[in-house]
């Protein structure tokens, strides 16, 4: 029997890669989403001291609204010497309005900002994508998982990177000993195997 989720995301970008995500898992999932339900004005403010913090104040935004599960996560890009790198896009934009700025001039920013980043660290340093997945129960039970994908950071462009995630377009997989950005499927399901595997953990136990 397919099971059913709630995502607590209307990111579009998201939201697809929930979907992909949730598929390498094998796992047989219907997926629905605010749009499903007509609550995508729904902004929670995400003013928790960590990851998992984060992600269940976004999954307790939609609590009582929908009758399935409902799983959020959390991103954090970690880099060594420098901890968790708080709010980069503010950081990137510095004085400018974002509102003000094209997709591309906020991602030549971003860009710039992560490049400056491994300068500073001599042009290469030790970084990590951590990401934190909550899935909240109906009964308001919380389950909880996370992972770690261990990159090196450069102020080297290998590819032109995604509009979204300038910073994929920097940093080498440590799983694959390969610029992430020059990724074949098979590898890039290969580096995102620990996520996979978060997910995965979190989906059969709260299931």
């Amino acid at each position: 029997m397919k099971r059913k989720i709630f995502l607590a995301t209307y990111n579009e970008g998201k939201i697809q890669r929930f979907r992909d995500l949730i598929e390498s898992t094998g796992l047989d999932i219907e997926i629905f989403t605010p749009k499903d339900f007509g609550l995508e004005n729904i902004e929670p403010e995400e003013n928790g001291k960590t990851l998992a913090e984060n992600a269940e104040i976004k999954a307790r935004a939609y609590f009582g609204k929908v009758d399935t599960p409902i799983l959020a996560n959390d991103t954090g890009f970690w880099i060594q010497g420098e901890g968790l790198v708080d709010a980069p896009k503010r950081k990137a934009l510095g004085e400018k309005d974002e509102k003000t700025l094209t997709k591309e001039e906020i991602a030549e920013s971003l860009l710039g900002f992560w490049k400056n980043i491994a300068k500073k660290h001599g042009g290469k340093v030790d970084a990590a994508w951590i990401e934190a997945f909550v899935l909240l129960d109906p009964d308001g039970t919380v389950h909880k998982s996370e992972s770690k994908r261990e990159v090196i950071l450069t102020d080297h462009e290998f590819g032109e990177g995604h509009i979204q995630m300038p910073v994929r377009a920097l940093y080498i997989s440590k799983t694959t000993n390969k610029p992430s950005i020059q990724h074949s499927k098979e590898e890039e399901l290969l580096e995102l195997k620990s996520v996979t595997d978060a997910l995965y953990k979190i989906l059969t136990e709260g299931l």
